[in-house]
């Protein structure tokens, strides 16, 4: 086995990098799982996360809405939730 000792450096420390054609720069939220990734700007955290968390209980409202007999796209309408689809 083949280990990176000596064949590994530093290229930098806490400096803005590209992923492919995304700008990550330093205090930049990263999130990945299965699905994907996303970089939020840290300038942006705070309405991120403001329209998450209504994107959350809409969709909590919908699955309320169905299990009484809604259809999807009903229960969408009802809630508003395509307003939320688009923001900036």
């Amino acid at each position: 086995m083949r280990t990176g000792k000596d064949r590994v450096q530093v290229g930098g420390v806490n400096e803005a990098i590209s992923v492919g054609t995304v700008r990550v720069s330093p205090r930049d939220i990263v999130v990945a799982d299965a699905n994907g990734v996303v970089v939020v700007p840290r300038s942006q955290a705070r309405e991120v996360a403001a329209v998450a968390t209504q994107i959350e209980r809409r969709e909590s409202d919908i699955r309320d809405l169905i299990v009484n007999g809604a259809t999807i796209a009903e229960a969408r309408e009802k809630v508003g939730y395509h307003t939320l689809q688009r923001k900036g």
